[in-house]
């Protein structure tokens, strides 16, 4: 099963992702911001990362820029963000997707089966 990490400044977003994979049959963590984001990602090796860009201690596309030389440097990293007009603006070139709030079960199981 895929060890995946949501990192969200929303607890409920975050918590709610997290059931939703461990009921799929993944191996979920949380993180509510970059600091420990980046902390699980240095002790622990992820296959899928969905990042908030806006986190309130750290631009996402910073904690995706120190993920990728990490441990988890091999993870799928998938930005999640609120603001569609962030998709395809300099800097989140750095992400393998993105995906626009509110994320559907569908969206996220396609992330968690994506290669």
């Amino acid at each position: 099963m895929t060890r995946v990490l949501f990192v969200d400044d929303h607890r409920e977003t975050a918590d709610s992702f997290s059931d939703i994979a461990l009921a799929l049959g993944h191996h979920p963590s949380v993180a509510y911001d970059g600091a420990t984001a980046l902390k699980l990602t240095s002790d622990e090796v992820f296959e899928v990362i969905f990042l908030d860009v806006t986190l309130p201690d750290a631009d996402g596309r910073d904690v995706c820029c120190q993920i990728r030389s990490g441990a988890s440097g091999t993870a799928r990293l998938v930005a999640v963000t609120g603001y569609d007009d962030l998709r395809g603006t300099v800097g989140m070139e750095v992400f393998d997707d993105c995906l626009l709030k509110p994320i559907t079960i569908d969206e996220l199981q396609r992330q968690l089966a994506a290669p």
